[in-house]
């Protein structure tokens, strides 16, 4: 599995979950102002998502890494604090 990498330089699941989200989100925004494509005899429409969903689905997964990222810098551990003194 591939994790993007945070601005430690670490693998990161709650940032690949946060872009990926991102990523759903706009792309659904983007097509659904086409509202519908057609190709000979093959449609395809696209509806918006309603826009709690889109702040549910945002909020949670940023407010996820956020809190982890708080988390992470509040409590650094042992070897973190090793690594920072040499």
């Amino acid at each position: 599995m591939y994790w993007v990498k945070n601005t430690s330089g670490k693998r990161d699941a709650m940032l690949t979950f946060a872009l990926i989200s991102f990523i759903v989100v706009t792309f659904n925004i983007l097509v659904a102002t086409f509202g519908e494509i057609s190709f000979k005899d093959w449609n395809i429409s696209f509806k918006p998502m309603d826009a709690a969903t889109m702040t549910a689905y945002l909020a949670a997964t940023f407010t996820a890494y956020v809190s982890r990222r708080w988390t992470d810098k509040r409590y650094d551990s042992d070897d973190d604090l090793k690594a920072k003194k040499d």
